[in-house]
């Protein structure tokens, strides 16, 4: 049986194929947070992969620690480059993209050591990066009390329950909400690692060893953007896209919006294009 963390799709038979997009989740989610883009990107002909970070979803009984956390990332992105023979687009919220900017600049190491092997001129594992809500660095001490902050929120039955109900479909509508609990909600145990785990990261070294275009998808009341700037112009080929809606979970809470802005983005990172920092604001 097969995994029934990871949705999978292929493109059009007779058709040149979008490349490959592995998603990686928040914290205490799942793969499921995800719901609303994958049938898009599906139709749009992307082989897609949406794995359980450990501690959730169909890995809930499994610690969290960075080590095991980056083996999924990276081997859900070797198993759509391996299906496709096709680089792959990494994209990740909050925690998720976090995780996955390390995932990436460790991709990028990997496909440089293998240009003197027997895969020399293969195509390289990671093609871009796409991080939303994940332009903060965090240090011991936020990362401490942000998951105080997160615990302190299960004091709250309806919170504790995750139900799909109020408070869940207040913040994120009862669409975002179905989708966002229904692959499980983490247990509270699992905020602390996590965030340790990011704020033992040097994200903007991270990203400056990531030749590959990084796009910062971010809306208007994103709350996770501190450094943005900072981390944009730390990548190569950094990009910071400012989107006219949407808070920190706008894939759920404006999913008819985010979802035709992430196809376009990753259209872009497949076009050819000269390494530079650049800045887009889409307003109306």
């Amino acid at each position: 049986m097969s995994d029934p963390a990871v949705l999978v799709g292929s493109g059009p038979a007779g058709h040149a194929r979008p490349w490959p997009v592995v998603l990686v989740h928040g914290t205490r989610t799942s793969h499921s947070q995800w719901d609303p883009q994958v049938p898009a990107l599906r139709a749009a002909g992307h082989h897609v992969i949406a794995p359980d970070l450990p501690g959730h979803g169909a890995r809930r009984g499994e610690p969290f620690t960075l080590e095991a956390a980056q083996a999924v990332i990276e081997g859900a992105a070797r198993s759509a480059h391996e299906a496709t023979a096709l680089p792959v687009h990494l994209v990740g919220s909050s925690l998720g993209g976090m995780l996955a900017i390390r995932s990436a600049a460790r991709l990028n190491a990997a496909d440089r050591a293998d240009a003197g092997t027997d895969r020399a001129g293969a195509s390289p594992v990671l093609g871009s990066l796409v991080a939303c809500g994940a332009a903060v660095q965090p240090t011991p001490l936020t990362a401490r009390l942000y998951a105080r902050l997160i615990t302190a929120t299960d004091l709250l039955p309806a919170m504790r329950r995750g139900s799909e109900a109020f408070p869940f479909t207040c913040l994120l509508g009862r669409d975002g909400a179905r989708a966002y609990l229904r692959g499980g909600r983490a247990d509270i145990d699992v905020v602390a690692p996590a965030f340790a785990a990011v704020a033992s990261l040097d994200l903007r070294g991270e990203l400056s060893r990531i030749p590959a275009p990084v796009t910062f998808l971010h809306g208007r009341f994103e709350q996770l953007r501190l450094h943005e700037r900072s981390f944009t112009a730390a990548a190569p080929q950094g990009r910071l896209e400012l989107l006219p809606y949407g808070n920190h979970m706008m894939n759920l809470v404006r999913a008819e919006r985010f979802t035709p802005d992430l196809l376009r983005v990753l259209a872009r990172a497949e076009r050819p294009t000269s390494p530079g920092t650049t800045s887009d604001r889409h307003w109306p």
